[in-house]
């Protein structure tokens, strides 16, 4: 009787420790620093790599929701947010129609000194390689862009 109630404890314990780690978030995921290695633009019958300009610096994120970038030659501050967006579907990063609601990404930096302004809203995201790899999406009606970080 009392193995089975040993038993019983440690897989309760153990389910118990398992459920609650926060890392499965996407918003956990995203904290810390990123570099954005690629930008795509694709369209329906080509796509072709783009310059954005932010590809030499780093994206920080925090976990109260803060968020900078700094490169070479000054610092960008704002904040970022993740929130659950119902509405039409759409094509996630293999390309298959999606109807479920999804997570949207929003990135807002300022630098007023430099006129420096990121207003980024990215549809939808999905990270890769264990976290190491965020893709993420903005859409058009012409052409979508592919924005591809990695985690420094």
């Amino acid at each position: 009787m009392q193995s089975k109630l040993y038993s019983f404890s440690f897989i309760a314990l153990l389910f118990l420790t398992l459920s609650s780690c926060k890392k499965w978030l996407p918003e956990n995921r995203i904290e810390g620093s990123w570099r954005l290695t690629e930008v795509e633009k694709r369209r329906a019958f080509g796509n072709e790599n783009i310059n954005s300009g932010y590809e030499s610096g780093v994206f920080r994120f925090n976990e109260n929701g803060t968020a900078s970038y700094t490169d070479a030659t000054d610092t960008m501050q704002g904040n970022w947010q993740m929130r659950t967006q119902n509405g039409p579907g759409y094509y996630d990063s293999d390309g298959n129609w999606q109807t479920d609601s999804r997570q949207v990404l929003i990135i807002k930096l300022y630098d007023f000194n430099s006129n420096r302004v990121i207003d980024w809203y990215f549809a939808h995201f999905d990270f890769r390689s264990s976290g190491r790899r965020l893709f993420a999406f903005i859409e058009s009606p012409s052409y979508n862009y592919r924005y591809c970080f990695s985690k420094q």
